[in-house]
């Protein structure tokens, strides 16, 4: 027996079990997320959203993205969550035109370990474009700058060429800007039809409501993610899934279970109606008539809820602009407008839907398991005998809504309403010239059990040197921080315009527009204003809708 065998021996049992077997390897420390491959900085291949660019990177797991861009003078950040992809690439967007940024990359998995790219990412984005027309002239006053709700604000701007409304100069054009306080562009996409409603969805995602009867998903890079279409729309079937309406129009929400719901129409012939808004005694005769629908589906098309006014309200009830041509000019020959829904919203506390009806000057609640009306807001004339218990009676100092737009319900529990102040009555009255009124937001408190409405607040007061007249579109929303109130105006008169005019052909109006964010004092005072005019009146530039976000990202 040699010396080593007889020593081994002599060991332990535990001992020489651990030299005769392998070396265990303890179990490494997770230090967090690592960066398979490196982070790059890519140009936008997509030009319809031309100041974002691509970041791509490889992970060794899901991992939540967090950018920070800097241009040397300002910083933003942006957070891509897990569900996106980063080998396919993220939006870099919040960036100025014509600039050098830098880029940071910190990725975070879900336990929350991260880790920072170790170097940063430059990217210079291109310059606005030139060409007159092709971008919208802005510019800013901000006698409250201080006091202003932070993030950027966004909008869907419109294009108007000399002529008729429907030059496809103008129609063929649509555009959702972003710009920061000081009116620069940070981001913008581009579209080949006019565009009315935009709104956010969870993951970021747009969905975008167009001229071309169509609903548009888009991300920040501009690309389509999914899109649906009228299956009655004039020009037929299109890519896309079709939806069983015949338009859609307007508005476009996307509510808590995913579906997305919006308004779309219904045409009925119905005798014996009306030939004109001015003389109720004119000859009658049946008439096409464009009714509106509200309708909830889903990502596959398949509708699920819907209701239609013409169910619910009085097609005889008639307002000021049914003669207008708005549906032939939209490819529906000899067919009347009649209700004209302009904006919808889903109200979560109470489970309705709020649907604004501009020529019946009223916005209407509707109980999503019932379909039946909650209430009627509006000025309570000409209203059929079973609807007057759905009315709202006015409080002292209350000035009734006309030709409005977009109810918001605000954090206070009241409701601010866009107030075109168009018309100011209902035919077969004469109405006020536009020098006779006034455009404004106007806030209500309204107690359903009383049926009372009382007006506690309004961005102007009456005509004056700094009134103005919007004739179509237009919004307003409180904002959560600060409880400003941000107002976009939608299409306004030119002032010389607006005092010679002694009646309402809005066909050719709307040559400028104004976003204004208010203070919720008495009175408002301005904190901030952007102002869209072309400076040679050759365009007139107009604005569906705007709202304020925090971040570029959710």
């Amino acid at each position: 027996m040699t010396a080593s065998r007889v020593r081994l021996s002599l060991l332990p049992a535990a001992a020489a079990a651990a030299i005769l077997l392998p070396l265990r390897l303890e179990a490494q420390p997770d230090t967090g997320p690592k960066f398979v491959r490196p982070p790059e900085v890519l140009p936008n291949r997509n030009p319809r959203a031309p100041l974002a660019a691509v970041l791509k990177f490889t992970a060794d797991r899901p991992v939540e993205t967090v950018l920070t861009i800097s241009d040397g003078t300002h910083s933003s950040r942006l957070v891509h969550g897990f569900s996106r992809s980063p080998e396919k690439g993220l939006a870099v967007a919040g960036m100025r035109p014509a600039r050098k940024h830098t880029i940071s990359v910190v990725i975070r998995d879900k336990s929350g370990k991260q880790a920072k790219a170790p170097n940063l990412l430059e990217y210079t984005t291109p310059p606005l474009p030139t060409a007159e027309g092709d971008f919208p002239p802005i510019r800013i006053r901000a006698p409250l700058r201080d006091k202003m709700e932070p993030g950027v604000t966004v909008v869907s701007v419109r294009r108007q060429a000399p002529g008729r409304p429907d030059n496809p100069a103008s129609t063929r054009f649509g555009m959702i800007l972003a710009v920061d306080a000081a009116g620069e562009p940070v981001w913008y996409y581009q579209h080949d039809a006019r565009i009315s409603d935009f709104e956010r969805g969870p993951d970021g995602n747009l969905f975008i409501c167009t001229l071309d009867y169509e609903i548009v998903e888009v991300d920040l890079l501009g690309n389509t993610a999914a899109k649906w279409h009228a299956a009655g729309r004039p020009q037929g079937a299109g890519d896309g899934i079709p939806v069983d309406t015949m338009t859609f129009h307007h508005e476009i929400d996307v509510l808590p279970n995913g579906n997305l719901v919006v308004l779309g129409t219904e045409l009925r012939e119905i005798p014996n109606y009306y030939t004109s808004e001015t003389d109720a005694n004119a000859p009658r005769k049946t008439q096409k008539v464009m009714g509106d629908q509200v309708i909830e589906f889903q990502r596959d098309g398949r509708i699920v809820w819907k209701w239609n006014a013409f169910d619910h309200l009085d097609p005889m009830r008639i307002g000021y602009e049914t003669f207008s041509g708005y549906w032939v000019r939209r490819g529906f020959p000899d067919t009347l407008d009649w209700s004209h829904a302009n904006n919808l919203l889903y109200d979560r506390a109470n489970d309705c839907l709020l649907v604004s009806f501009r020529y019946q000057s009223a916005i209407v609640s509707i109980d999503r398991k019932s379909g039946q009306l909650r209430w009627i807001l509006g000025k309570p004339d000409k209203w059929l005998e079973q609807q007057q218990k759905l009315l709202f009676r006015a409080g002292d100092n209350t000035r009734w809504f006309h030709h409005q737009h977009a109810p918001f319900p605000t954090q206070r529990g009241t409701m601010l309403v866009f107030d075109n102040g168009n018309y100011q009555t209902m035919p077969f009255e004469a109405p006020l010239p536009p020098n006779q009124t006034y455009t404004r937001a106007v806030e209500y408190r309204i107690d359903e059990r009383a049926r009372t409405v009382q007006q506690v607040w309004e961005s102007e007061t009456g005509p004056g040197p700094d009134s103005v007249v919007s004739v179509a579109m237009g919004n307003t929303e409180q904002l959560p921080k600060t409880g400003n109130i941000l107002v976009s105006y939608g299409a306004l008169m030119r002032a010389a315009e607006k005092e010679k005019a002694q009646t309402w052909n809005v066909a050719g109006s709307g040559g400028w527009t104004r976003i204004r964010e208010y203070t919720h004092t008495k009175p408002a005072r301005l904190v901030w204003e952007a102002v869209i005019e072309d400076p040679s009146m050759k365009l007139g530039w107009q604005l569906f809708c705007g709202v304020r976000w925090s971040s570029m990202t959710p």
